[in-house]
């Protein structure tokens, strides 16, 4: 699993924003929908990621009792796109202290998912998506990693295993995954990913072409060589 814990027979998943909202002393302006959208999508592909599915979803909202409702379609947006209804969503508001910035966390509990065992070695390895954070996001849609193709192929098995591309960049997850390989590729390694905008995925190499079928912008294979 790369960020997620387990939880008796569950996996929890989660993530945070903060000073992205439609307060003004934000410091990235953006609809409170799409913040929580892209906070929950985090989430998600985390879940994706250990081999789960949700089944339960808390909020963490410091942004008011007003962006609760803002937050919830977002969450439920994420669910429409992978063509899944979308858990209960239960937590929490601070409503004695108003705040001047905003600010959600959301913990996703999964349920492991049967599927074939891989060896992560032999698996073609591809980043889907470009390194973007803050307005970049807003300013470039289309170069973030869509959800609903890495939910197609993941669970069509085409894609075995979903890895998200957080801070630390694709240097750090390359690190993660390909001790004592050296990794090649034109994107920039070490910049950060923000809220997941490229995310690695270990393809099925019997299904590479349908694969490139389906990734059509910022698919890209990685070439990896032992040291």
């Amino acid at each position: 699993m790369r960020n997620a814990m387990k939880v008796g027979s569950l996996v929890a998943t989660m993530d945070n924003a903060a000073a992205i909202g439609e307060k003004p002393q934000d410091i990235v302006s953006a609809s409170d929908q799409l913040t929580a959208y892209m906070t929950a999508r985090v989430s998600f592909l985390e879940q994706l990621a250990a081999q789960a599915l949700p089944i339960q979803i808390l909020l963490a909202n410091f942004s008011g009792d007003a962006a609760w409702s803002r937050y919830e379609k977002g969450i439920q947006q994420v669910f429409e796109e992978a063509g899944l209804t979308c858990p209960a969503i239960a937590g929490s508001t601070e409503s004695n202290m108003p705040t001047l910035q905003s600010g959600l966390a959301i913990t996703m509990l999964g349920e492991s998912q049967q599927r074939c065992a891989f060896d992560h070695e032999q698996l073609s390895w591809y980043t889907y998506g470009l390194p973007l954070v803050g307005e970049e996001v807003l300013a470039q849609p289309e170069d973030v990693a869509q959800l609903q193709p890495i939910f197609q192929a993941w669970r069509a098995e085409m894609v075995q295993q979903v890895w998200p591309v957080g801070s630390k960049g694709l240097q750090g997850e390359f690190a993660r995954l390909f001790r004592g390989q050296r990794v090649e590729s034109s994107v920039d390694c070490t910049k950060s990913a923000g809220p997941c905008t490229v995310i690695l995925l270990g393809i099925d190499p019997d299904k590479e072409q349908q694969a490139q079928k389906l990734f059509l912008r910022s698919f890209e294979k990685l070439h990896i060589t032992t040291l």
